[in-house]
């Protein structure tokens, strides 16, 4: 089990945050961990752009072993809600040294890969760090930025809107019902208990850890089953990063499979009621604090629904609800 105890300044300092590459670490991590909870199209997907473009040294790192760890590293503290691909790219290719070498140590030495010659780390992994602990930060963070073009870039529009709207559901549980409930809604294996956060880990008797923290980061992933943790420390950090729990989106905002995807959702509930009158995209994105590549990709599925319906001014495109038998959608 890990508790992480916040008190009563930490708990009002809990939030949400979403960033590209920390879609590309679930996937990664899922396709090694459980490949048959994963929809083909993702296997297909994620395999191919592994092989095609070689990166060995990605699926080796970001996989985790028989013990599911996999460096925390790969996942950079985010600095605030959203981060752009490139500054998350940048803080994992300029990773301190010490932190490099202790977490793929504790991989190699036994974290994640057991002691018989069948689960000693692949050959790949050691040539890599016989080369130093930059060489592998720097080569890591290209080979992430390989698989996110090749794999996920195309999907990322329909991805952040489910994330997005997935936050936006659970603000609204915070709001109604504060933040204990919001938190044991989250995934089966976490749990709020009096001003600390506790999940059980996959593996039984694993081992135990307790730590204090003055906040905590919840990010929402379309690929995670179960809540995980990433915060381990080199010792002596001189500031150690916040607590990061990773937990699964909600039923109404799950990843489309290849055969289709769900209508309505949070976000596309809360753009309707906003479309009572004729808005642009750009208005849109500013009252509800979402992108507008967000906005646009749910006003689509939405229009070709026909639940919306839009017009042009001038060289703006304004879209409203379709109204039905005198009343409001």
């Amino acid at each position: 089990m890990i508790r992480i105890n916040l008190g009563k300044q930490g708990l009002g300092k809990v939030r949400f945050a979403l960033t590209p590459l920390d879609v590309v670490k679930d996937l990664l991590f899922s396709l090694a961990r459980s490949p048959r909870q994963l929809d083909p199209m993702w296997q297909t997907a994620a395999v191919q752009a592994l092989s095609a473009r070689r990166l060995g040294l990605l699926a080796v790192v970001a996989g985790g072993g028989p013990r599911g760890y996999a460096p925390d590293f790969l996942r950079p503290e985010p600095s605030g809600f959203q981060v752009a691909l490139d500054d998350a790219l940048h803080h994992v290719a300029t990773t301190p040294e010490e932190r490099i070498r202790y977490e793929l140590t504790a991989a190699v030495g036994g974290h994640s890969w057991g002691h018989t010659a069948a689960d000693r780390p692949p050959r790949l992994l050691l040539d890599a760090m016989e080369r130093g602990e930059k060489y592998v930060a720097q080569r890591v963070a290209a080979e992430l930025e390989q698989f996110w073009h090749t794999a996920l870039a195309p999907h990322w529009p329909g991805i952040r809107a489910r994330l997005e709207g997935d936050v936006a559901a659970r603000a609204a549980v915070i709001a109604q019902q504060g933040i204990a409930e919001a938190v044991n809604q989250l995934a089966p294996n976490l749990e709020w208990h009096d001003t600390a956060l506790e999940f059980r880990l996959a593996t039984r008797g694993m081992y135990a850890l307790h730590l204090d923290a003055d906040a905590a980061i919840l990010v929402p992933s379309v690929f995670a089953g179960r809540a995980t943790f990433c915060g381990a420390e080199p010792p002596g950090t001189p500031v150690p990063r916040l607590p990061l729990i990773v937990y699964p989106v909600g039923p109404d905002d799950r990843l489309p499979a290849a055969r289709g995807e769900e209508l309505i959702g949070p976000t596309r509930t809360r753009l309707l009621a906003e479309l009572a009158q004729p808005r642009s995209t750009g208005e849109l994105a500013q009252r509800l604090r979402l992108s507008p590549a967000t906005v646009s990709y749910h006003l689509q599925i939405l229009h070709r629904a026909g639940l919306v319906q839009r017009t042009r001014r001038s060289r703006t495109v304004l879209y409203q609800r379709v109204m039905t038998t005198g009343h409001a959608l």
